[in-house]
């Protein structure tokens, strides 16, 4: 259980307070990290075989292929993309039916029988909002055609909603499943305790959120880990290419994490936003997790009884798991073994074709031939005395 020497006092600031760290002394700090790293590591190792599931699917789709020596080496080495094919073909199927002219939004009036007046509200919000999703946020139908080939290869992914303060509207980011680390038999998005989102957070994007008129990292530029750097600890990658060396424009690795921790000591757990930076561990920034006063419920003595959590995550999922599983399955894990061999018999004929092209066997001046073991590469003769 988290102890603090300074606990947090719940007042009518802290919803709309863009950073709490100043509340918090040093040792306080390093409590509060050590907690989030606990839980971020707890759950990521869950989840340990499902990343080896997904890596092998997702290299399957972006055609990988490793170096082979057997039967000989540089052998066939053909990939078939049945992955891919069924990734492209769900893809060009799903992206028109979603983005579809500039409708996007369609809202529903509810009730038995809804009067004209609440159709004609709901019509306006679709509208709206479509205006918002494909005008304000420009990223919005890019980060929507990457979710559908990327979700229908891994088996989901989510998207993150928020108000962007630095741009003035609403944000809708694509976020893959490899970077939001949940533990792995959670029931839902929604009632997970914890979940980490992890994305590389650049120096500048860094300063100017210490430095900004109200600031929303704490200051950290004198701390000797700033000074060095980004490490190469950054998200995992599956497109082949190596991790970024550790140098001065190398990003951070942000863990930003929706968790429930006790900061004002009362034994009820409050939604907050904690986010430190992997390699040092340094608390950048503690956000409360709801968005009014009216979300937080007390008692007659004044005891907090509930806080309403704002949820910022989305999750987009394929077919549901067998396991219970909050990753779903997508087409890596189920055409996964399939499209191995189809790749491994197409490789079999590709070999015993160029086997039956090279020829090769002795030449020989009789009959006497030695007895012992015989190796031929490809197109190669050997002499005999005969």
């Amino acid at each position: 259980m988290l102890t603090l020497e300074s606990p947090l006092k719940l007042d009518e600031k802290i919803h709309s307070a863009p950073n709490l760290c100043d509340r918090f002394g040093p040792v306080d700090l390093q409590r509060i990290s050590t907690a989030v790293w606990e839980a971020y590591s707890r759950d990521l190792a869950s989840r340990d075989g499902w990343e080896k599931r997904n890596r092998a699917g997702m290299d399957l789709a972006m055609q990988l292929v490793k170096e082979k020596s057997h039967p000989w080496p540089n052998c066939s080495n053909v990939a078939f993309p049945l992955v891919t094919i069924a990734a492209l073909q769900f893809h060009a199927r799903a992206y028109p039916a979603i983005v579809s002219g500039t409708d996007v939004v369609r809202c529903r009036a509810a009730g038995f029988q809804p009067t004209e007046a609440e159709i004609a509200q709901a019509d306006a919000v679709g509208k709206y909002m479509s205006y918002q999703v494909l005008e304000e946020d420009t990223a919005w139908e890019e980060g929507t055609d990457r979710a559908l080939l990327n979700y229908s290869i891994v088996g989901c992914n989510f998207k993150k909603s928020y108000r962007n303060g630095r741009l003035g509207h609403n944000v809708s980011e694509v976020v893959l499943a490899e970077n939001l680390v949940i533990d792995y038999y959670a029931k839902s998005v929604e009632t997970a305790r914890v979940k980490t989102h992890r994305y590389p957070l650049f120096r500048n994007e860094l300063i100017e959120g210490i430095r900004s008129d109200a600031p929303i990292y704490r200051d950290v530029e004198r701390e000797p880990w700033f000074a060095l750097g980004g490490r190469a600890e950054t998200p995992p990658s599956n497109n082949g290419t190596s991790e970024p060396p550790a140098a001065s424009d190398t990003p951070f690795l942000a863990l930003e994490q929706h968790c429930w921790l006790d900061l004002d000591n009362d034994g009820y757990e409050e939604p907050y936003i904690i986010t430190i930076e992997a390699g040092s561990k340094a608390v950048l920034r503690i956000v409360a997790r709801w968005e009014r006063l009216e979300d937080v419920v007390k008692n007659a003595r004044g005891e907090v009884v509930s806080i309403t959590a704002h949820e910022y995550f989305t999750k987009y999922g394929f077919i549901p798991s067998p396991d219970g599983s909050i990753y779903d399955l997508g087409f890596g894990v189920l055409l996964g073994p399939l499209n191995e061999s189809v790749s491994t018999g197409i490789n079999q004929l590709l070999d015993a074709g160029t086997m039956a092209n090279g020829a090769g066997g002795f030449l020989g001046r009789g009959a006497k031939i030695r007895g012992g073991v015989y190796t031929f590469s490809p197109f190669e003769w050997k002499r005999v005395d005969s």
